[in-house]
C-alpha cells in the first residue's frame, strides 16, 4: 500500500511539472553601435550593418557581434505611458550582471557618446547615447504597449518557473544553499 502511495506521488509531480504552458517569449537586445561612416579600422571587424530610419531618410550603423545585455538581465521594469509618438519608455532594473557589465563599458567616458542600438524582436526601435553612467536601471525608449506586455509575461513567468523549482527542492538542497 505504501508504494503505491509513492507511486501516485510521484506521477502527480511529474504530471504538474510536465505540463506544457505557452511560454512567454520576448527578445530584447542592447548592442554597442556606431555609425557605418565612422567605423573604421579592425576593431569593426565581425560587426553586422544595420539600415535604421524610414524609407525617406536611412542612417546605417554597425552593431557588435554580442549584446551588452538582454533580457534575462532585466529583473524588473515600468513602462511609461504612451508617448506622443505611441511608444514607451522603459526603465529597466538590471540584475547583478548587467550592472557590472555595464559599469565596465561605461568606465570609458568614449563609451557614453556612441550610440547603443536597442533591438526588440526583430525591430530596431533606437540608436541612442547613454550620455551618463548606467547604475543599476536603465531607460530603454520606443517600446510599442504590446513589447512592453510581452516582457513582462515573460519578466513573471521567469519568476514563476524560479518559484516553481524551488517548490522540488529537497531537503538536502536548502541546506547546500545555506
Amino acid at each position: 500500500m505504501k508504494n503505491r502511495w509513492i507511486g501516485l506521488i510521484i506521477l502527480c509531480v511529474a504530471v504538474s511539472c510536465s505540463e506544457q504552458r505557452e511560454r512567454a517569449t520576448v527578445s530584447v537586445q542592447l548592442f554597442e553601435a556606431q555609425l557605418l561612416a565612422d567605423a573604421q579600422g579592425p576593431s569593426y571587424a565581425g560587426w553586422d550593418t544595420v539600415s535604421f530610419g524610414s524609407a525617406d531618410a536611412t542612417i546605417q550603423y554597425v552593431i557588435s557581434p554580442k549584446p551588452l545585455l538582454t533580457e534575462w538581465n532585466i529583473a524588473a521594469f515600468k513602462a511609461s505611458q504612451p508617448q506622443t509618438d505611441g511608444t514607451r519608455a522603459v526603465t529597466a532594473r538590471l540584475n547583478a550582471y548587467a550592472q557590472r557589465s555595464m559599469h565596465d563599458f561605461c568606465s570609458l567616458p568614449t563609451n557614453l557618446k556612441k550610440p547603443l542600438g536597442l533591438r526588440v524582436g526583430d525591430r530596431w526601435l533606437n540608436f541612442n547615447p547613454l550620455l551618463k553612467p548606467v547604475t543599476d536601471r536603465l531607460t530603454l525608449m520606443g517600446f510599442t504597449t504590446q513589447e512592453t506586455e510581452q516582457l513582462q509575461r515573460y519578466i513573471d513567468q521567469r519568476s514563476v518557473s524560479y518559484t516553481h523549482l524551488r517548490a522540488h527542492e529537497t531537503r538536502h538542497d536548502v541546506v547546500c544553499r545555506l
